[in-house]
């Protein structure tokens, strides 16, 4: 049974986890400058005085919210791709991951808010934006090199990356296709061959 200490711990963890959670949603909708910290206290129902606890500023809330984006895609790319047996096997992984975290997570806030981060948080943070993308890189070269896709990988990637970004305005969970039929209709537009 936890003790006080690892219960705090928890709840705290969580209200960290929430204030994370429901800032990104605000600034996704409203964008960051018109996002207040008495939106996110009502979001939350974590009184305006007690975010103090968690965040110093609406500014150290963006960065760790996109830094938890980044960071969580870059841990499921980097084991869906060693789990996966064939180049085709990890782009199918990577392109599931991406539209995932676009349409239904808040991955769209690293493209609409990252011109509000500051220079030194850009930085910190490119790191693992390029673990990412050499992790894309790699599969595409790869998939390329055997002939599965004719594009470019560097062009491939733009045109992907463009596409996913933005899935949130053209695809809804709602229609007719669900984002596994979605991922495979990806792959048939892109590779020489029917997708498994």
């Amino acid at each position: 049974m936890p003790n006080a200490a690892e219960k705090t711990q928890n709840s705290s963890g969580n209200a960290r986890a929430r204030l994370l959670r429901e800032a990104a949603k605000l600034f996704m909708e409203h964008g960051y400058e018109r996002t207040t910290m008495r939106n996110i206290a009502n979001a939350t129902e974590i009184k305006l005085g007690s975010i103090a606890y968690y965040f110093k500023s609406k500014d150290e809330i963006l960065y760790e919210a996109i830094r938890s984006t980044i960071e969580s895609g870059e841990e499921r790319a980097l084991l869906a791709v060693k789990q996966a047996n064939t180049a085709k096997e990890r782009l199918r992984a990577l392109i599931s991951i991406e539209l995932e975290s676009f349409i239904n997570e808040t991955g769209a806030i690293t493209i609409k808010e990252w011109r509000c981060l500051q220079k030194k948080q850009k930085v910190a943070l490119l790191k693992h934006r390029k673990t990412y993308e050499d992790l894309w890189m790699a599969t595409l070269a790869e998939c390329h090199d055997q002939g599965l896709i004719r594009a470019k990988p560097e062009i491939a990637r733009r045109v992907l990356h463009g596409a996913f970004a933005w899935a949130e305005t053209w695809y809804s969970t709602k229609g007719e296709l669900s984002l596994r039929e979605l991922d495979d209709e990806i792959m048939k537009l892109i590779t020489q061959a029917e997708s498994d």
